[in-house]
């Protein structure tokens, strides 16, 4: 992705979506077979990611197995 526009057209969107639940479905049924079956925790770093994450509502995207931990801050 080179340019803003790339990142507002929904067949990417939708794309990255389903690329997101595949690798999520498989690192959790790697983790289940291990008997770990707590959520992925994926930390944000910064306002700045929370603040987009949840404007645009990409955290309803993700994966019920993923988690977001909200990080120190920038």
């Amino acid at each position: 992705m080179k340019y803003v526009d790339e990142f507002r057209d929904p067949d990417t969107a939708r794309k990255l979506v389903q690329q997101i639940q595949r690798l999520t479905n498989s690192i959790m049924a790697q983790r289940a077979e291990a008997g770990n079956t707590r959520p992925l925790q994926l930390m944000e770093f910064c306002g700045g990611h929370t603040h987009t994450i949840f404007r645009y509502g990409i955290e309803q995207l993700l994966p019920n197995a993923i988690e977001l931990v909200h990080g120190p801050g920038c």
